[in-house]
């Protein structure tokens, strides 16, 4: 396997006079490459070529682009993705390369990193399907990322298997209605969970703080203008009313907001007991220093989208001791890999030991690449789109690194669509690390183990 990074590089030793090598032209072109099975990288790079192309349908090979962001703000989100790689990579299916009708089809994987760009990931969807003529897309990590590969592989009629995004944001996008699921996308299927799930993961959190320091039932939410919010701004209301609380909700800011005391105004008038949002994550360093700064501090801080992984946790230290959060994978799981048996755990400890440090809930990206291996046995012909993406649809695992894996469930809330239920974690002052993800509630996904006690984030 070789490794890439994805900015312009000069002329390779052994580049033709005048020209670049292929090395050159896929970084030029903004493209990480990961290559497996011992294939070469594709010959192609034509921009000529437009959507799914079949110009691959003699050659042994199969290609798997994983566009994802290893760089910029949203690079907690792929810490672990390379490393995902290498563990994938080393599995016998994978190594030895895909039965597929009698032939053994070579492995490559390329790897683009978005840079944490929207516009870039969309532009680097249209590189991988219309230039490097993949026969499956990954993306992963926000809808910064998914939603423009989304569209791009819903267009384009391109296989896209999606990750780490609420499902909300990611129907809306390609034209559907969550409340009314009947759309079914045709290229794309995704596996995660959904605004709803964060709201049901952090309530039991706010009951228990509640009854021991006070409720009066007031959550104050920052949601920004962007799709995450938009999702979460019709989410959320029904659902904490249900539950009997009321939500004081600021205005919808643009991401990228530097001054938030209008909003820690309002919610410290309103008299908050709990706080939640879905922010970017320097758009949260910034609200809560502010909110620290202004003595906006809630018995319970329970957050989306950010505090998710361990660097991003670091990085603000101890302003975030006991702030809450939820997380879609976790070491004490009783999942293991459908290519190896290795447990979530056996992974963790693997993680750690090939010092990265604790462990990383993005671990759970490995299921991508059982999906894949799954859906390429419904298939005769690898790199006929429309079959590939047939069975990315009818995939079936019964136990799969993230979970089970069942794209044909009447359960699943829409088309295309596998949940994966959150834990509650905090983050508390560590011991091995300055700061650990301790497991505190695990009303949604039981099977996961408590690992430490809730506390307040402000008594």
């Amino acid at each position: 396997m070789t490794d890439q990074t994805a900015q312009p590089a000069s002329p390779a030793p052994g580049t033709p006079a005048g020209g670049v090598s292929r090395r050159g032209l896929f970084r030029a072109a903004g493209v990480g490459a990961a290559v497996v099975g011992g294939g070469s990288l594709l010959e192609a790079c034509s921009s000529s070529i437009k959507g799914a192309s079949s110009t691959k349908t003699t050659t042994k090979e199969i290609t798997i682009g994983w566009i994802h962001p290893l760089t910029g703000s949203l690079a907690g989100f792929g810490y672990p993705d390379h490393w995902v790689i290498e563990q994938v990579t080393a599995t016998s299916q994978y190594k030895n390369g895909f039965k597929i009708g009698g032939s053994t089809y070579k492995v490559n994987i390329l790897s683009y990193d978005t840079q944490s760009s929207v516009t870039r990931a969309g532009t680097l969807a249209k590189q991988a399907i219309q230039v490097d003529n993949v026969d499956l897309l990954f993306a992963s990590s926000t809808p910064e990322t998914v939603n423009a590969v989304s569209s791009e592989a819903e267009t384009l009629g391109t296989p896209l298997v999606c990750a780490n995004i609420p499902w909300e944001s990611w129907y809306i996008n390609l034209g559907g209605n969550p409340a009314k699921p009947t759309l079914k996308p045709k290229y794309v299927v995704m596996y995660f969970l959904g605004a709803e799930h964060l709201a049901k993961c952090f309530i039991p959190m706010w009951n228990r703080i509640g009854a021991k320091y006070g409720n009066d039932h007031i959550v104050a939410a920052a949601f920004p203008n962007d799709s995450d919010g938009n999702a979460f701004r019709a989410v959320f209301p029904p659902i904490l009313k249900a539950a009997g609380y009321t939500i004081d909700m600021s205005v919808a800011y643009p991401d990228g907001l530097t001054n938030y005391t209008s909003m820690i105004t309002q919610f410290k008038n309103a008299k908050a007991d709990f706080f939640t949002n879905v922010p970017l994550p320097p758009d949260f360093a910034t609200m809560w220093k502010q909110s620290l700064q202004q003595d906006f501090r809630p018995k319970l801080a329970t957050v989306a989208k950010v505090l998710l992984f361990p660097t991003d946790a670091y990085a603000m230290g101890s302003e975030v001791y006991n702030v809450a959060t939820d997380s879609w994978w976790v070491p004490s799981l009783p999942w293991t890999s459908s290519f190896t048996g290795q447990t979530c755990e056996q992974l963790a400890a693997l993680f750690t030991a090939d010092g990265l440090g604790q462990p990383n809930a993005n671990i759970s990206n490995y299921t991508l690449f059982e999906i894949a291996y799954a859906a390429m046995q419904l298939v005769n012909d690898p790199h006929n789109h429309d079959e590939v993406a047939a069975a990315i649809h009818n995939v079936v695992i019964p136990v799969a690194v993230a979970g089970p894996m069942d794209f044909t469930s009447p359960s699943n809330p829409a088309p295309g669509v596998v949940i994966t239920p959150p834990v509650g974690i905090q983050w508390q002052k560590g011991t091995t690390y300055p700061l650990e993800a301790v497991v505190v509630d695990n009303t949604l996904q039981p099977l996961a183990k408590i690992t430490g006690n809730l506390y307040p984030t402000f008594a």
